[in-house]
């Protein structure tokens, strides 16, 4: 094809209409019968730790230049130093896990307040029943994080030593008060946004990263907002749910102090 056949192919290739695309969008997405609680990944933020498969050249999972310590997006596979996000809704819940030498793999993910815990004895520091599963209490922070290609929707869970930093997350955002016409009130949790970074934090049984939550500033687009709060209403009514994800405990190769046991129980994951 010669310059000039190019060029008259070129003026013959149409643009497609912003309309037909709006008008498709409603008629003939060809998303079919997608359902987001069946369907679709709410991506998760974690810390990628030194035995996360991210940070290992010989794991089918590595990312080039994925560091310990860094946030990742199991989603988009984004690698941040810091996130801002606004938290839209909480959820405790008690997770019922078959212990990984006995194959592993999700039991029953229990309420707040079915009383599951008052069942179990403490082995190190896990919570195990008589059957011999154990149940990790998880925090569920569901977030907007602001990303590179706008704000997402995301979920941030946390358990064992990083439950203390989900209480004070929520204490802070408690402690959140604003003049109104009737006086001082508690705004919703999605009116302030906060700064995640990581801290590294150590036990006599080895070093790993944590998170470090600082407020940020007042919500000031809208857009932002109504995204927050309509998230927020989408994970109360359980039309959005978290699919729980297994604590990795590193192996004692992988821990940047030594360890004295091989008992993975007492690793603070």
């Amino acid at each position: 094809m010669n310059q000039a056949q190019q060029v008259q192919k070129k003026k013959e290739t149409s643009v497609m209409p912003l309309a037909t695309l709006e008008a498709d969008s409603h008629a003939a997405s060809g998303f079919g019968n997608i359902d987001a609680q069946r369907d679709l990944a709410i991506p998760y933020i974690n810390i990628l730790q030194p035995n996360s498969p991210q940070v290992n050249k010989t794991k089918a999972e590595f990312i080039q230049g994925a560091t310990a310590g860094q946030f990742f997006n199991t989603v988009t596979q984004e690698l941040s130093d810091h996130i801002l996000v606004l938290p839209s809704y909480y959820h405790l819940k008690y997770v019922e896990w078959v212990p990984r030498e006995k194959g592993g793999g999700l039991v029953q993910v229990h309420s707040a307040e079915s009383g599951i815990l008052g069942k179990t004895m403490k082995e190190g520091n896990k919570d195990v029943l008589p059957n011999g599963n154990y149940v990790a209490t998880t925090a569920y922070h569901y977030v907007v994080v602001m990303t590179g290609s706008g704000p997402q929707n995301a979920v941030v869970s946390m358990t064992s030593t990083q439950l203390k930093k989900s209480r004070r997350w929520n204490s802070l955002m408690l402690s959140r008060k604003i003049q109104g016409a009737k006086g001082m009130f508690t705004p919703p949790s999605y009116a302030f946004m906060y700064k995640l970074t990581t801290v590294g934090e150590s036990n006599d049984q080895g070093s790993w990263f944590g998170y470090n939550i600082e407020l940020d500033k007042m919500v000031e687009d809208t857009a932002i907002y109504e995204q927050a709060k309509s998230f927020a209403k989408a994970a109360s009514s359980g039309e959005v749910e978290a699919k729980p994800e297994e604590p990795v405990a590193p192996t004692k190769d992988n821990l940047t102090q030594p360890q004295e046991t091989k008992d993975d129980s007492k690793i603070p994951f």
